[in-house]
């Protein structure tokens, strides 16, 4: 009989994992969080999920991404509908990121 081999994880992960973890017959630890440790974990999540990015420019990291801070929005109370206004209004009084500019320094 094969070792198993226990790898470590210790992050939050999307609902439908354990069920794909019971599929390949895997043994498992999971428990439920809530409250600040859920926030804690949910921001850690969110930098996981950028830095995958970063790394991998693709679709399906964009969607881990949105995934992610729709539900940190969501559970801080932060509508789709302010994020919009509050994206034109930079875009109107800061402008976007079309023209590429690296500030390099200022003087006063």
């Amino acid at each position: 009989m094969k070792p198993s081999k226990k790898k470590l994880y210790y992050k939050l992960v999307r609902d439908r994992i354990p069920e794909i973890i019971d599929g390949h017959g895997c043994r498992y630890a999971i428990r439920q969080i809530r409250g600040k440790d859920l926030r804690g974990y949910a921001f850690k999540k969110l930098r996981e999920e950028v830095q995958e990015f970063v790394e991998n420019p693709c679709a399906e990291e964009a969607a881990d991404i949105l995934e992610i801070l729709d539900f940190i929005c969501t559970k801080e109370k932060i509508t789709p509908e302010s994020i919009a206004s509050e994206k034109i209004s930079k875009r109107i009084t800061k402008g976007g990121f079309d023209m590429g500019f690296f500030l390099e320094w200022t003087e006063e």
